[in-house]
């Protein structure tokens, strides 16, 4: 059976490590009044397209000063194992850095990400990152699409499509 709760020893720590850094970031988040409405998000969710695998995703969010609604995001995503042509792709690891703008409740994203694990569905390590995301305002949810690729620099280029439904703490 595939599945982010099918994990091995190494996954496991992975998932210990997120955890600590959420609640780390918890604490760090409050600390930090110098940022206009800093924020973590835990979100959750699946792959689509090629290889459906559950998704879950940490992130750290924090006012870049270039522009008035703009932020910058780093985020730490942890996907299941998945099954692509007959090809078994590990529990993988997903390190993505992004700087988002803003416009009303959607925001636009551009960044690096680096997956601990890119065959079969990317050709090398170091991607780019976009995203698309809607802030809801009456909860403190936001629902994110996301494509991880290396624009075609390296073959296999599939690239990988996550999307997620996160939990804002400010």
């Amino acid at each position: 059976m595939y599945g982010l709760f099918n994990l091995d020893g190494t996954t496991k720590r992975l998932v210990i490590v997120f955890v600590i850094i959420f609640a780390l970031g918890l604490f760090g988040i409050s600390k930090c009044a110098h940022s206009a409405e800093p924020y973590v998000q835990i979100s959750a969710g699946s792959t689509y397209i090629r290889g459906p695998a559950q998704v879950l995703d940490l992130s750290f969010t924090w006012k870049a000063p270039q522009q008035e609604n703009a932020f910058w995001k780093t985020s730490m995503t942890i996907v299941g194992d998945s099954d692509f042509h007959g090809q078994k792709a590990p529990n993988n690891l997903m390190l993505r850095g992004e700087y988002v703008t803003g416009f009303g409740h959607f925001d636009v994203g551009l960044g690096l990400c680096w997956i601990a694990h890119p065959y079969p569905y990317n050709g090398q390590p170091m991607n780019f990152s976009l995203e698309m995301a809607y802030r809801f305002q009456r909860y403190p949810v936001t629902l994110t699409l996301t494509h991880c690729s290396d624009a075609g620099m390296q073959m296999p280029n599939y690239g990988r499509d996550l999307v997620t439904l996160g939990w804002r703490f400010k």
